[in-house]
């Protein structure tokens, strides 16, 4: 009894290290662009798929959010924080008042590729927030739609590069 509860605990912690190694920024970026991806090339008619879509797996459970481009920057899509949908972002802050979603704005509008924004968000169940960085890319569409996609990793889960 004592060796098989033994194994089940081997077995646990083996795979909660399995799921804090998949961790990573690169994986985050690559839902990102897929999602920008679908953008360009199916314009505002992608949102048929989702929230689904921008679900999926990188520390757990992550999802890739999207806001417009206008002057107040709305959210068009976050899977998890439905309640920020529609919503003008220009004013939103984080703990340290930082507008992340300003910054995220003006780092995809920077560079073509994509780029790292730092700030901090709460953790699902969390009441404080702690430190995160997103990959956020700039999609545009030949219908005209001009789409920010972001996804991030809180920094406590990422795992140092050997």
């Amino acid at each position: 009894m004592k060796s098989a509860l033994i194994l089940v605990l081997g077995v646990l912690v083996l795979g909660y290290q399995a799921k804090a190694e998949e961790c990573s920024k690169e994986n985050a970026e690559k839902q990102v662009k897929e999602v920008c991806e679908d953008i360009i090339a199916k314009g505002k008619d992608v949102k048929k798929e989702w929230p689904k879509k921008l679900l999926f797996e990188n520390c757990g459970k992550n999802y890739v959010w999207v806001q417009d481009t206008d002057e107040h920057m709305k959210m068009v899509m976050h899977p998890i924080k439905v309640r920020l949908n529609g919503q003008a972002l220009d004013t939103h802050v984080d703990e340290n008042n930082f507008k992340l979603f300003v910054e995220f704005d003006k780092a995809a509008k920077k560079k073509a590729d994509g780029d790292w924004v730092d700030y901090v968000w709460a953790k699902p169940g969390k009441e404080k927030a702690s430190s995160k960085t997103s990959f956020v890319k700039l999609c545009k569409s030949k219908d005209g739609t001009a789409w920010i996609a972001g996804s991030g990793v809180w920094k406590e889960d990422l795992k140092p590069k050997k």
